[in-house]
């Protein structure tokens, strides 16, 4: 399982469990799931999706900077809608 958090200037906007995270990476998506190798990368306006039991929650995000560490997804955005 990947632990999944969202974070605007504002406030803190999700902090989930999910089996896959697709991000929206400057260059096209990048699919990370549990054991993925660590990473540092800027995001592009897109979808963030998050998929656990079969569900798909969708965040509209405006950019930004993400981090995977140790099974642990940061998101560090601007503004999300969705």
């Amino acid at each position: 399982m990947l632990q999944c958090m969202v974070v605007t200037p504002e406030k803190a906007i999700l902090d989930e469990q999910a089996e896959l995270v697709v991000l929206p990476m400057i260059d096209g998506e990048l699919g990370v799931q549990s054991g993925r190798s660590a990473l540092v990368g800027r995001l592009g306006k897109g979808q963030l999706r998050l998929t656990h039991n079969r569900q798909v929650k969708i965040l509209n995000i405006e950019g930004g900077f993400a981090q995977v560490r140790s099974n642990v997804i940061t998101v560090l955005t601007s503004k999300v809608t969705g």
